[in-house]
């Protein structure tokens, strides 16, 4: 096989994999007791990470629409896990934060999600652990790639 041909089938495993990943984690945030989603987990690790941050800073990283981002924090905001405060300055009325119950929600929803990494890591070296966030921090600081369609 080829230099060409392997690495493009070693990136098509690397693709399949962050698939899984992404879809065992979505699966267990539905089975979790903590009753938030995904997108809600994003979110509230989002704002809490983030302090004044508003709903356009959310969409703008997050890389989605104004609406989606509006519907998804009307659901927080209903749920009494985020709220809206008034910045000091005008440019940050409208910043989120999180309620104290939403702050607990988070807490539990992150500590379950970080068990199963812990889990799935428990037979690892330290070496193989430390060379995989590297590997993982390197993939997530490359440049943004335009949409393609």
């Amino acid at each position: 096989m080829q230099d060409n041909e392997k690495r493009t089938e070693d990136i098509d495993a690397v693709y399949n994999q962050m698939e899984v990943i992404s879809r065992r984690a979505v699966a267990r945030t539905r089975r979790m007791s903590a009753p938030l989603s995904f997108v809600e987990h994003s979110l509230l690790v989002f704002i809490d990470t983030t302090p004044g941050c508003r709903a356009t800073d959310i969409a703008a990283d997050l890389q989605l629409n104004r609406s989606t981002i509006s519907r998804q924090l009307t659901t927080l905001t209903d749920l009494g896990l985020v709220e809206y405060t008034s910045g000091n300055d005008a440019g940050r009325r409208r910043a989120l934060r999180l309620t104290e119950r939403g702050r607990q929600l988070r807490e539990r929803s992150v500590e379950a999600q970080r068990g199963v990494v812990t889990s799935r890591l428990e037979e690892w070296s330290v070496e193989e652990i430390a060379s995989f966030a590297a590997a993982l921090a390197r993939f997530n600081a490359g440049p943004e790639e335009p949409d393609r369609v």
